[in-house]
């Protein structure tokens, strides 16, 4: 796995999380809006097709729930294995990343608080990412946990 791979991850984890949420508070309001089914009056049950919506929606709660949890354990191991890579580049563009990557903030904003120029943070952002990327996989590895490794693997970014 590659460095650049675990920022970008960082970078990422608050979007995929609050989708995962949205999907969360979706199907919730779903099943607020849905009332027993009504029985017939002649003594047969009005209800067609597939008898247990309500079940596989709280089903797909219940998969969507444990996703984000595991989402955000992915983002604390990302976020320590992060500031561990980033102590590998020279200060200025370790705290530049940091700031693009982990508090996601864009270099415009950078800049403003560094009092940079906006092109002098994207150029140092390039430097410190050119140089996280000749980090090898094995140290990589090394700032990451056992358990994340297995379950990401080499996976593609």
């Amino acid at each position: 796995m590659k460095a650049m791979t675990i920022l970008k991850r960082c970078r990422a984890a608050q979007t995929d999380e609050e989708r995962l949420r949205e999907r969360i508070w979706q199907r919730r309001e779903v099943l607020e809006s849905v009332s027993a089914p009504q029985g017939d009056p002649n003594g047969g049950s009005r209800a067609q097709g597939d008898r247990d919506k309500i079940g596989a929606i709280l089903g797909d709660i219940d998969q969507l729930e444990r996703e984000l949890q595991a989402r955000q354990e992915e983002e604390l191991a990302e976020k320590a294995a992060a500031v561990v890579l980033l102590d590998m580049v020279p200060d200025l563009e370790r705290k530049v990343l940091y700031d693009y990557y982990v508090k996601r903030w864009d270099t415009g904003e950078i800049a403003r608080k560094e009092k940079y120029t906006p092109g002098y943070v994207r150029k140092t952002k390039r430097n410190g990412e050119q140089l996280l990327d000749m980090l090898g996989p094995e140290r990589v590895a090394a700032a990451l946990p056992a358990w994340y490794i297995k379950e990401k693997g080499e996976e593609k970014e």
